[in-house]
């Protein structure tokens, strides 16, 4: 164990449970919105009687593990040097597997460029044991053997052999980049064999209940970069031959589904698609024809978001939005849960994370716009449940706003969905106004905690939050009407938002501004083009200002040419929706803030838009964060992002 302690260290210290919020002041400084989450996992051992987390201790992620069974045992925390944990789970009572990242050369070429390198780790439970489980064959010139590749992504599991103790199942593209085989892997003694070779174009694979590889699919650039194909594949049983079932042009034809799971029927699988309504379904599909069958699951006015399994494969529930996240389960076990959370937390969404083998001891988790997120643990022998902690445990959740879903007109008719938050005890009655579109722009704002959103009510500003045309969770048909209106009719949508908060009184006209991030921070620019008598001013983080710079970046990349037919229309160009070359029409104070590693928008996108503003004597403040990414994940940022947004609020609104 010498030769890893340059890397890890293991530290015991005397806790029983996670420090809670009760033992700190509690505050709504930039400070307490802007920290990064204080946990981030939960999980519970097999057995149920150890419990892991990774949480944030001294501004580090580190891997905690605790006996439930012995209160006056001390935790072990199992801090990570040379990298920073992604995820963590259980492979026996004793054993764990770890994921971590760093940036690094790739295959270990000094000459290639950096890249985010994903790796897993081994760890004895309480800490006595890490290092990493893959072992790859070197190069020898004397012996003249050839060595392996070593992946860029090496931690993909695709199935944790709930009942084998020591193995799982992992894909990884050793032989050939980017066509993953399929290994498993012992994770004590880093045995690895192949049970899958790769095949051309599959990039990711799928098991059956009893752990047999039968489904893949993965994505291949056809010369032309314009030129994308989607393909899937499946075998009915590990001696049947393989079979595409789909094979389309991703630029001009629609995804035939969403492959969700396997039946007990090996000619059937479940599927994701858009039923008669435009909304999308659970169903079955005929492997054999290669067709839809039976409605499972699904609503008629919006798109189920997720489907979800069992350890053992089995259908257990499917969740939809309507205002707020709704689960609904096939298992009576699931139903008498669901039913057991309304009664002990009324009007909040609670979410099952993973349970003991036995299924007597259960993790949860209750968010809602009022509760980032707190962890708890149920003990179905008697019903009683325990706290483990809060995400946030230095803020004061007492002033947090709900959200109200409200619904407006926009212009041509179309009804637009969105949320308003109120700040407490301020009235209703003509607040200074915070109009909020969400990134994306093929994304949607949900019922749940917005550490923007409730910094501002927290300071008396009112917040409204739409999921303009475009936004995805309301079927295909309302997804397809923000095709090749980036814009126009998004930003009129948003637009409209503001005139309905005036009508209705909400907002006082002469102390509204627009603020947003990505596909939000170019609409705070561009809607000011677009109407600049709405707005006083405008918060701008990571924005497209450019749209041809858009599409020049994005050249580079496979199959930009279906982004570029999203963005491009016939009823205006590229110059007449880019905040850049409309500069004379911006004429409200902008707070412009981006980071400088940001690989989703480009920083020159916002250097160029200060340059030009500021050579054209308009009111502009260009913010950079050193080392920022697109996500404002350093805490450091977020923090003075937040009181960056403060200052400039309370001098023009």
């Amino acid at each position: 164990m010498l030769k890893h302690i340059s890397l890890f260290f293991v530290v015991f210290i005397f806790l029983i449970r996670i420090p809670t919020s009760a033992q700190q002041s509690l505050s709504i400084s930039p400070e307490a919105f802007g920290a990064l989450a204080e946990i981030y996992s939960v999980k519970i051992s097999p057995g149920g009687n150890r419990l892991l987390t990774l949480e944030k201790r001294n501004g580090e992620i580190v891997l905690i593990t605790r006996s439930l069974n012995d209160q006056q045992a001390n935790e072990n925390i199992i801090p990570f040097e040379s990298g920073q944990y992604n995820w963590a789970e259980w492979v026996s009572d004793d054993l764990i597997i770890a994921s971590y990242r760093y940036v690094g050369h790739a295959d270990r070429d000094t000459s290639l460029r950096l890249q985010v390198q994903r790796r897993l780790l081994t760890i004895v439970w309480d800490g006595s044991e890490v290092f990493n489980p893959h072992r790859f064959r070197r190069t020898n010139r004397f012996a003249g053997s050839v060595g392996q590749r070593q992946p860029q992504v090496q931690d993909v599991i695709i199935d944790m052999l709930k009942d084998d103790p020591e193995h799982v199942l992992i894909q990884m593209d050793v032989d050939k980049a980017t066509e993953p085989a399929v290994y498993k892997l012992n994770v004590r003694t880093k045995k690895r064999t192949r049970v899958l070779q790769s095949r051309r174009i599959i990039d990711f694979w799928m098991t059956d209940q009893d752990h047999v590889v039968r489904y893949g699919e993965g994505t291949s650039v056809q010369g032309r970069k314009d030129e994308v194909r989607n393909v899937a594949q499946y075998r009915k049983s590990i001696k049947d031959r393989w079979v595409t079932l789909f094979d389309y042009d991703e630029i001009k034809d629609d995804r035939p589904f969403y492959f969700e799971g396997f039946s007990e029927d090996p000619n059937i699988i479940y599927v994701m698609a858009d039923g008669e309504n435009n909304k999308r379904g659970l169903y079955t599909f005929d492997v054999n024809r290669k067709q839809i069958l039976d409605k499972i699951a699904g609503s008629d006015d919006y798109d189920i978001v997720d489907v979800s399994f069992d350890e053992d494969k089995k259908l257990e529930y499917y969740q939809y939005y309507r205002e707020r996240p709704y689960f609904v389960r096939f298992d009576r076990e699931g139903q008498y849960l669901d039913q057991y959370f309304v009664e002990k937390f009324p009007g909040q969404t609670v979410t099952v994370e993973n349970k003991s083998r036995d299924k007597k001891k259960i993790i949860f988790k209750v968010t809602s716009p009022t509760d980032p997120r707190t962890y708890y643990i149920l003990d179905r022998n008697d019903d009683s449940f325990e706290k483990i902690g809060e995400i946030y445990q230095k803020l004061d959740k007492s002033k947090l706003s709900p959200m109200l879903p409200i619904t407006y007109l926009a212009r041509d008719g179309l009804e637009i969905p969105a949320y308003l938050s109120l700040p407490k005890s301020e009235g209703i009655e003509k607040l200074p106004t915070i109009i909020m579109p969400h990134g994306g722009p093929m994304a949607r704002d949900g019922w749940q905690f917005d550490y923007w959103t409730q910094f501002l009510n927290a300071r008396g500003y009112a917040v409204l939050q739409m999921n303009y045309r475009g936004s995805t969770g309301y079927g295909e048909e309302y997804r397809k009407l923000g095709y090749h209106e980036w814009g126009r009719k998004m930003l009129e949508d948003i637009n409209d938002g503001t005139r309905w908060m005036i009508e209705q009184g909400y907002a006082d006209p002469e102390r509204i501004c627009i603020m947003g991030g990505s596909y939000g921070g170019y609409a705070a620019l561009q809607a000011n083009v677009k109407d600049g008598s709405l707005y006083k001013c405008a918060v701008s983080f990571a924005p497209i200002t450019n749209l041809t710079g858009l599409i020049n970046t994005m050249e580079r990349n496979e199959g930009f040419k279906v982004y570029e037919d999203y963005l491009r229309s016939d009823d205006w160009t590229f110059d007449q929706a880019s905040p850049l070359e409309n500069i004379d029409k911006i004429n409200v104070p902008i707070l412009l803030l981006h980071g400088d590693r940001d690989l989703n928008s480009p920083i020159i996108q916002s250097r160029s838009f200060y340059n030009k503003m500021d050579k054209a004597g308009k009111n502009i403040k260009y913010k950079i964060f050193k080392d920022g990414d697109h996500f404002l994940s350093n805490e450091e940022h977020r923090i003075e992002f937040l009181k960056e947004v403060e200052k400039f609020l309370k001098q023009y609104l």
